[in-house]
């Protein structure tokens, strides 16, 4: 029987202490200013996307590790069928049976998307056990708590991870509840980081806590875009518009601006960047996503997605960064 550890991915660093326990990191911390970028540090120490993958047999997956109490759990898959889902909570060790498996079944295991969580151990323990590495298209996707996916009933239900499975794609997820903020932290780490397709979700943080105004988001929306496109000349970029929130349409925050504003400006800035000659760039309609009765329904807090609502928008915008990602070949 092979016992074979834990290969990581979606991670920008993972980080070894020396009583053995792994911590991960989804930004490069060279930009981090405290206490301004507090909050996103936080978040940037959460492991939404995260993942590892093997091939076995048969097997036993344990899991050794810590999170918070109020942490997200373990998804186990196994031929992308959810087998285990388990608690991430407090000081957690798991030793799941897989049983017997078709031959060279591929087994995942997404970590918890939400809460600080440090592992001891994860190894797969079975039979012609092996690390698989990552094929298809390494796509790096940006966006807020509608990214990260905390409402969604275990990791690998999050909208970027089904979309990802869906199409065979090397997932980063780069969403942080409440901190998608166009930050310099976030810039510098998805130009550094290799990718065959970018999505940009913005503009929900913004208007909620009004960190830019009408002077001020467009110039800072095509700031952010040019610098990715300069280190990724040629990968394709899908900027999505920010999805329905009804209460937020036409209210004005504290610049005065309301959520239709921020969406439209986003949409400013892809005509403006294309009309420059980027073609490669392209604009997703966020409002599209849901309809405004269907955003009533899934939307429980106005704002976030329920785990239907995670469902359904990797149903529909997974068509839309798939016909993205293959349109430039």
């Amino acid at each position: 029987m092979e016992s074979v550890n834990a290969q990581w991915a979606g991670a920008f660093t993972i980080i070894n202490d020396s009583d053995g326990w792994q911590q991960f990191r989804r930004l490069d911390s060279e930009l981090f200013m405290p206490p301004a970028t507090d909050g996103l540090e936080e978040r940037a120490r959460m492991c939404a996307g995260i993942h590892a993958t093997w091939t076995a047999t048969s097997g036993h997956l344990v899991i050794e590790a810590e999170g918070p109490e109020d942490g997200s759990p373990f998804d186990v898959l196994v031929n992308g069928v959810l087998r285990h889902r388990v608690s991430g909570a407090g000081r957690v060790s798991h030793d799941l049976d897989l049983g017997s498996m078709p031959q060279q079944s591929t087994v995942q295991l997404w970590l918890p998307q939400y809460g600080f969580l440090r592992v001891l151990e994860v190894s797969l323990k079975g039979e012609d056990v092996h690390v698989a590495g990552g094929s298809g298209k390494r796509w790096i996707t940006y966006g807020s708590s509608i990214t990260q996916c905390r409402q969604a009933d275990g990791p690998s239900e999050a909208w970027p991870a089904v979309v990802a499975r869906q199409y065979g794609w090397q997932l980063q997820s780069l969403g942080f509840g409440g901190e998608c903020q166009l930050d310099p932290a976030a810039e510098s780490t998805i130009c550094q980081l290799p990718a065959d397709f970018i999505s940009l979700c913005l503009g929900i943080n913004t208007y909620n806590v009004a960190a830019f105004s009408g002077r001020t988001f467009a110039s800072q929306v095509l700031g952010f875009l040019s610098a990715i496109r300069r280190a990724h000349p040629e990968v394709p970029i899908a900027v999505i518009s920010p999805v329905l929130s009804l209460p937020r349409e036409e209210a004005p925050n504290a610049v005065g601006w309301t959520l239709a504003d921020y969406r439209k400006a986003v949409a400013d800035v892809v005509r403006l960047v294309r009309e420059r000659g980027d073609t490669r760039t392209h604009l997703l309609i966020g409002e599209g996503v849901f309809t405004p009765a269907e955003a009533a329904v899934l939307m429980p807090d106005t704002l976030h997605p329920n785990n239907a609502g995670y469902r359904l928008m990797a149903d529909r915008l997974g068509p839309q960064l798939a016909a993205v990602a293959n349109a430039h070949g």
